[in-house]
């Protein structure tokens, strides 16, 4: 989609609305990025960020709490999204389609050439069967993943060149939306191509993400419909050829239950529907030139796909067409809970990064084809006791929500209006903003602990209250030893702008690759 220059130089500064990444409601999950009830108006915030946070001078660039891929499932009342005087509507144009010449029409084939047509499909479709026959080219992947997401409101922070390619194998390009017509479009074509210019010189590999927290409203009845996924199918494979993209990553939260506020869903069809969507993108991706090197992955929640009871017993279907999946292990508790917790518990009760990975595997998603999600974020509560002297990390906190590092600000709902602070902390600010020294330790008067159920750290100021949440080196090493002894895939991290300039919880994650 091309942008008038204007509107282009506009856009650096600014940042998609989008909503709190604190949504995995059942714990709500990651991703997400702009306002999507329209398919020709966005606001975007004019320093430049929206996802998590995300400041653009730092302060309002990286600030912006947005979920790509986040979601506890129902809960979008703890959902927020930014709302400043500064706010400037972000018309997208529409395209411009050019109408045949009055009086026209086309000529209709003769009988000869209808048979020929017809033989030359069939032996086409013979030809390229058993690409075509919802069937990805998967021969086993011998390299572990690194998979980061790279949002386009950040880039003010995190410019393309600045990302570290050389320690990940995958960058998720976040985000696309799909518009009420179906189309997935996005409007910063002008970072993508930097992004992957700097990939693919260094062998790394670039997926368009689309949808995301806000972003999912309409995949319900795209999927439902067979123009409705023609459509979107068109729209990505345009996509891949226009900018020489290796796949796409389908962050739909979620099928089968609502998801944000505004979305639409069908708890009975949703999943079933998704396996046709993937299966005709599929055979599109497979019927071009390097279609056998394409890749699809799914950014998903922590337990399979709903189905009409429950979460799916069997999800096997999925994987034949998939290359691999994100899961979000992250936003599993938060302001929607009664006591504190984990913001990504690798152990314990409930839902948990080992148990999801279980519980793919248990549905019957191969190992090699899981990446388990880290957060390089922190959420932050306000508790009603004192914690100082706790060894255990739940207590009860004050509903509101507290105003996080310095890119937090006041974010409403696009759904429904509740304005609130996301009380998310990026590492790099928690080390920035001398929460944490270089070693880890808590500065005075924060205080740190490490939970031994969630095998997750956490920090408590004994003057404000305030209780954070968070993964540090020690919790990511952990995480990734199961990754390795699980033979997982590899490992998918939100989001690379919120770790230090010298990336030290990234350079943990390679320890998967070995």
């Amino acid at each position: 989609m091309k942008i008038p220059t204007t509107l282009c130089i506009l856009s650096l500064g600014l940042s998609l609305i989008a909503l709190t990444d604190a949504h995995q409601r059942e714990g709500k999950h990651h991703h997400d990025a702009k306002i999507h009830g329209s398919n020709k108006v966005h606001v975007r915030e004019k320093t430049n960020n929206h996802h998590h946070h995300h400041n653009a001078h730092d302060k309002a660039a990286d600030a912006i709490p947005h979920v790509p891929y986040r979601g506890h499932e129902d809960k979008a009342k703890d959902d927020h999204v930014q709302i400043k005087e500064n706010q400037t509507p972000f018309v997208v144009p529409e395209e411009q389609h050019s109408p045949p010449p009055s009086g026209t029409k086309e000529r209709e084939p003769d009988h000869d050439e209808v048979e020929e047509i017809v033989d030359h499909k069939k032996k086409k479709d013979q030809d390229g069967r058993k690409n075509r026959d919802n069937v990805m080219p998967f021969a086993g992947r011998k390299e572990k993943m690194v998979v980061a997401y790279w949002t386009d409101w950040t880039s003010a922070t995190m410019p393309p060149e600045d990302i570290p390619f050389n320690k990940v194998t995958h960058v998720n390009y976040a985000f696309s939306i799909v518009t009420p017509d179906f189309r997935p479009v996005f409007e910063t074509d002008y970072l993508l191509k930097r992004v992957v210019k700097g990939a693919h010189a260094n062998n790394v590999k670039v997926l368009m993400s689309i949808g995301g927290w806000t972003g999912s409203q309409y995949f319900s009845p795209l999927a439902a419909s067979k123009q409705g996924r023609k459509t979107f199918v068109d729209g990505a494979i345009n996509m891949i050829k226009e900018y020489d993209l290796n796949g796409i990553d389908i962050d739909w939260e979620y099928p089968g239950r609502l998801g944000s506020a505004c979305n639409k869903f069908d708890e009975q069809n949703d999943s079933k529907n998704f396996l046709k969507l993937l299966r005709e993108l599929r055979a599109a991706m497979n019927d071009l030139p390097n279609g056998e090197g394409l890749e699809i992955s799914l950014a998903t929640r922590i337990v399979p796909f709903d189905g009409p009871d429950g979460p799916m017993k069997d999800v096997s279907e999925f994987s034949k067409v998939v290359n691999h999946i994100n899961v979000m292990a992250y936003d599993i508790n938060g302001s929607w809970g009664t006591v504190t917790g984990a913001n990504a518990p690798l152990e314990g009760s409930g839902l948990t990064y080992v148990g999801g990975a279980e519980a793919w595997i248990n549905a019957g998603f191969p190992p090699e084809q899981i990446n388990m999600g880290v957060p390089f974020y922190g959420r932050s509560l306000i508790t009603k006791r004192d914690m100082t002297s706790a060894q255990s990390m739940a207590a009860p906190f004050d509903k509101k929500v507290p105003i996080g590092d310095n890119n937090d600000g006041l974010w409403t709902d696009p759904c429904e209006k509740t304005a609130a602070y996301s009380g998310v902390w990026k590492y790099k600010n928690l080390r920035e903003q001398g929460v944490i020294d270089a070693n880890g330790n808590a500065r005075a008067p924060w205080v740190r602990k490490f939970d031994e159920e969630s095998q997750t750290p956490w920090l408590f100021n004994p003057v404000t209250k305030q209780f954070i949440s968070y993964d540090d080196r020690e919790s990511l090493k952990l995480k990734v030893d199961f990754a390795k002894q699980k033979n997982l895939g590899g490992v998918m991290l939100w989001a690379i702008n919120q770790d230090t300039t010298d990336f030290e919880l990234l350079n943990v994650l390679q320890e998967v690759r070995v």
